[in-house]
Order: C-alpha cells, then sequence, then structure tokens
C-alpha cells in the first residue's frame, strides 16, 4: 500500500485547514489595532481643537480690547491706562500657559503685537508702559488723573501696525484651529486721522 503521497497532501490540507483561520484572526487583530489607534489619535485631535476654541474665546477678547484701545476704535474710551497694563499681565499668562498646544507662529504673533503695544522691562518692578500718546485720550476722557500720565512711553506705535499684527494672530488662529485656513479676517474700524 503507497500511502505515503497522500499522506503529505492530507497533511498540507489540514496545516492550510488551520492556518487559514489563524491568518484570518490575526488580521483581524491588526485590523482592530489599527482602527483603535486611528481612533485615538482622532479623539486626541478633537480634544486639542476643543482646547484651542476654548483658549481663543478666553484670549482673543483681550486681544481685541488692546486693539481697540491703540487704534482708538470700539471700546478704546472706557478702558483706563492701569487697566490697558494689567491686560497685558493677562495676555502674557494666558499666552505662555497655551504656547504647547499652539504653533510657534502663533505665540510669536502675540509677542509682537504685545511689543507693538507696550514697553517693557522699564527697570526692577517698574510696569510696562504704553506705545502710544496719551494727548487724546486726556482729551476724550473727562475723569483723566495725572497719574495715569505715566503709564506712556516715550516711544509710540503705528495705529495701522498694530492693526496688522492683530490681524496676523487671527490668521494663524485660524490655521491652528483648523476651522478655515484661508481666513478672511474682516477690517476693523477706521483710525482717526488726527490720532496723535
Amino acid at each position: 500500500m503507497d500511502a505515503g503521497p497522500w499522506n503529505i497532501l492530507e497533511v498540507a490540507k489540514l496545516i492550510t485547514g488551520v492556518l487559514s483561520p489563524v491568518a484570518v484572526a490575526g488580521i483581524g487583530v491588526y485590523i482592530h489595532r489599527v482602527t483603535r489607534r486611528f481612533e485615538h489619535v482622532q479623539w486626541r485631535s478633537q480634544k486639542l481643537v476643543e482646547k484651542r476654541l476654548a483658549v481663543y474665546d478666553d484670549l482673543v477678547p483681550y486681544l481685541n480690547d488692546l486693539l481697540c484701545y491703540f487704534t482708538f476704535v470700539g471700546c478704546w474710551r472706557d478702558l483706563d491706562p492701569p487697566q490697558v497694563i494689567a491686560l497685558k499681565r493677562v495676555i502674557d499668562k494666558k499666552i505662555y500657559l497655551a504656547s504647547p498646544l499652539f504653533s510657534h507662529e502663533l505665540c510669536s504673533a502675540c509677542m509682537k503685537f504685545q511689543d507693538l503695544c507696550f514697553q517693557a522691562f522699564n527697570g526692577w518692578g517698574i510696569d510696562a508702559t504704553l506705545k502710544t500718546s496719551p494727548r487724546r485720550r486726556m482729551e476724550a476722557r473727562s475723569d483723566w488723573t495725572p497719574e495715569w500720565n505715566r503709564c506712556f512711553s516715550e516711544t509710540v506705535s503705528d495705529p495701522n501696525d498694530i492693526k496688522v499684527a492683530y490681524r496676523e494672530i487671527m490668521q494663524i488662529f485660524a490655521i491652528d484651529i483648523g476651522v478655515n485656513a484661508t481666513a478672511i479676517i474682516p477690517p476693523t474700524g477706521r483710525i482717526p486721522a488726527n490720532y496723535s
């Protein structure tokens, strides 16, 4: 009885019959792991966008107050010089705390904007000063106090430069959040021609 070749064929069929389900199970486990990784990455990306939106909602009103103050639009008359200087500390803290969540470009743009608004490092324990002229502000405020005069720097930034820096921040925010990479930021109010 010559059973040799049939035994090898039967063994091959048996091995194939066992390995096929094992291979399918292995592929299934692999696909499941890849799917779980993808879901985790997607969840993490969603949480990052949510956190970035929360930072945006928290930070941008302060940046907008600075824009208004330095370009003489909106609520600029409602802000006292010491309040504006206090905003610098608040904004600095929020930017530095959020910096790991955003691109280096956003943090740099925020610092550039702050540098246009404030003269910092005036000495140990001395507050930053405002890079804007107090003249029109004194005229617009009946409650002006002489102490506020020391809140102003001798260096004055061009309000148009401040508007450009603000728009840059808003465009980078849009890119970093991923809401609209080609965001068109609406123009702010017209800067008075005789602001100085």
